[in-house]
């Protein structure tokens, strides 16, 4: 005995033939066979050329009907036209089954994957839902096609991204992230140049597949962190967990297998935000087991095929379907069915979430020396930065890259990969820098602005997460008006942004975010705790929009040690916050950070250091080390206080 199975989809179709012990003897891919868009009579055709193809396959003869033929294809959900077709069929080739039966995609897939009870959801080019009960009974949600529904499939999801980067455009629905990458996905889809150039792909010269593929490129954007492609995907994992909670209450189940067919399921980890949340908000509290098919659904429709002439063909369902996520609803419902708290609470972590991809860590190697157990180039410093355009342009502190001579920059990505960085710009007084990875199409940070803030606003500081130091810390905005002069800059009318946010090495360079995701300003330094330092993201905007032009060079001599100037209020912070602290010191500069292999090191002078004084003159201020270095030749002997002890080291400024 011969039993057919056709799963069929708007875009591509799939032909199995198996024998009465349930074995694939035979199979073959087609077309898409949705017979509202090709019409019955072009719909049939394409069913027989695949059967004929499946019976050379298997060595049975053309002439030879199979014992039953399943048609489960997209937009078989009326009886009526699935008679028409099974009778088309058979008007072209009587040899083609002894028997016929049609039914929709979703009952192929439901079979194939839940025999006895359960819910598919397809989600390919469009979408549809169907629930079967343990007694028979069947419940239906979506498949209205691309005019009334296909909430969620790969067409909605393409025609929302279009959507919103039109409507922006317009200025008739801002959109809440930036669309330049998906705009430019959009484009390359459809060779085109302004939005004129779509109107024929979506009218005169439609095709919903082609429509569709756009959201195959999404996908991977989505992956590497863009924002708005991430709503997209989040929006459509919502929508398709609006079909599960709609069926659910139709079930007195307290759990349901949902087989989940289609494309769009290959990004379920972008689409499962908006999924959980769905589900959450719709309160829905039945155990949910989603699975993935590990055949085709055309085996459901041979089983089907079988059935409707009374043979029970054998099957063995683990080898069918697998597990890939369980939903428990105790886990994110308390029990009067409110949103839990975690979830309810979780902002912190919807800033990372967005912004953590276009976080980047930074190693600075020695290229001339070399680490005597592992052969390897021996880490100088490192830090973290992020990227700014998408063409592999990052921004740091200059702290974190300036170094000696033979440095060899590594830059690892959120993806693992590690490149070889070059730095382009850096700017000492400020403390920034940039640098760039041969890397194209990159998630990128947005800029938001720092001439809003407020003291009190929540900000986060990101390092890189895939560094071994990796931090993520939460804080609010002490001040945003501490001078320039307070860190040792001159020249610069600038403020910095005060914040308890702890900014650590390993996040150095990184960006301070605010909630809605946006960079507003730079980690740079702490100072203690409760005490760190951010520059303000709308002087990097300036250092950034004047990069091109760079400066000439200047020989100047170089300690190697990120500073902060001990003014009376900084100090009376740094006695409130640490009472150990000497009560005998009125000035000085604090050692932040000293850079490995540079004079300052080489000298000994180590972070938490003061320095009180150079070659006898007093040091109040930043400036007054400035001066010192310009217009002093040879050692410097520094007078520092570490903990509660005077020391007195010697350093030999470097020319850089």
């Amino acid at each position: 005995m011969y039993f057919g199975g056709v799963e069929g989809g708007a875009t591509h179709s799939n032909l199995v033939i198996c024998d009465e012990t349930g074995k694939v003897v035979g199979r073959t891919k087609g077309p898409g066979t949705n017979h509202w868009t090709l019409g019955i009579d072009e719909c049939a055709k394409r069913i027989i050329d695949m059967l004929h193809l499946a019976k050379d396959d298997a060595n049975i003869p053309r002439d030879r009907p199979l014992d039953s033929l399943g048609l489960t294809l997209s937009g078989c959900e009326q009886e009526s036209s699935n008679s028409e077709l099974a009778a088309r069929v058979k008007e072209r080739d009587a040899a083609a089954a002894k028997a016929i039966y049609v039914a929709s995609d979703t009952a192929g897939s439901l079979f194939t994957g839940a025999p006895d009870g359960g819910m598919v959801l397809i989600a390919g080019t469009g979408s549809n839902a169907l629930l079967r009960t343990a007694d028979g009974q069947q419940h239906g949600c979506g498949g209205w096609g691309y005019l009334l529904g296909d909430e969620g499939g790969a067409y909605w999801i393409a025609h929302k991204a279009v959507k919103t980067v039109f409507d922006d455009v317009d200025g008739l629905q801002p959109s809440p992230h930036p669309t330049d990458r998906v705009w430019e996905v959009i484009r390359e889809h459809f060779n085109a140049d302004t939005r004129a150039d779509l109107l024929p792909h979506a009218y005169k010269h439609f095709d919903k597949s082609m429509f569709a593929g756009v959201t195959a490129k999404l996908s991977p954007l989505a992956y590497k962190g863009d924002s708005l492609s991430r709503h997209i995907f989040s929006l459509a994992g919502a929508a398709l967990a609006s079909h599960v909670a709609a069926l659910a209450v139709r079930s007195d189940a307290p759990r349901l297998r949902v087989v989940c067919v289609g494309s769009v399921w290959k990004s379920w980890d972008i689409l499962k935000p908006g999924v959980l949340r769905q589900l959450r908000e719709r309160q829905v509290k039945k155990e949910l087991e989603l699975v993935r098919l590990r055949v085709s659904s055309a085996m459901g429709a041979a089983w089907l095929a079988a059935k409707h002439v009374n043979y029970e063909l054998p099957r063995d369902d683990s080898a069918f379907c697998t597990v890939f996520y369980t939903y428990y609803p105790e886990e994110t419902v308390n029990g009067n069915g409110d949103m839990g708290r975690r979830e309810k609470f979780n902002f912190i972590a919807d800033v990372v979430a967005v912004s953590a991809p276009s976080v980047v860590y930074i190693e600075i190697k020695d290229g001339r020396r070399l680490d005597l157990f592992s052969g390897q180039p021996v880490t100088l410093s490192n830090g973290s930065g992020f990227i700014v355009k998408e063409d592999g342009l990052i921004l740091t502190n200059a702290h974190v890259v300036v170094n000696k001579p033979n440095a060899i920059v590594n830059v690892r990505l959120f993806d693992g990969s590690m490149h070889t960085g070059f730095v382009e710009d850096v700017d000492l007084k400020s403390d920034l820098a940039t640098l760039r990875i041969p890397v194209k199409g990159l998630p990128v940070m947005k800029l938001g602005s720092s001439s809003d803030i407020q003291p009190g606003e929540w900000v986060v500081a990101m390092g890189s997460p895939l560094a071994l130091s990796n931090t993520v810390t939460a804080g609010v905005v002490s001040s945003t008006q501490r001078a320039s002069e307070e860190l040792g800059l001159r020249g610069k009318d600038m403020v910095y942004i005060q914040t308890d946010a702890p900014i650590t090495f390993g996040n150095s360079g990184g960006p301070l975010v605010n909630l809605d995701g946006e960079a507003i300003g730079i980690n740079s330094m702490k100072v203690t705790s409760g005490i760190s330092f951010a520059i303000p993201i709308d002087y990097v905007k300036e250092f950034l929009a004047k990069r091109t032009t760079k400066s000439p060079q200047v020989s100047r001599r170089y300690l190697g040690i990120t500073m902060l100037s001990l003014t009376p209020n900084i100090l009376m912070e740094l006695r409130m916050r640490n009472p150990e602290m000497p009560t005998d010191i009125e000035h000085g500069i604090l050692v932040w950070k000293v850079i490995i292999g540079s004079p300052a090191y080489n000298g000994g002078l180590q972070p938490g250091d003061i320095v009180v004084s150079i070659n006898s003159n007093p040091v109040r201020t930043a400036s007054d080390i400035y001066t010192l270095l310009e217009n002093t030749t040879g050692n410097l002997r520094v007078e520092i206080v570490r903990g509660r002890q005077r020391l007195t080291l010697t350093i030999t400024p470097e020319m850089h």
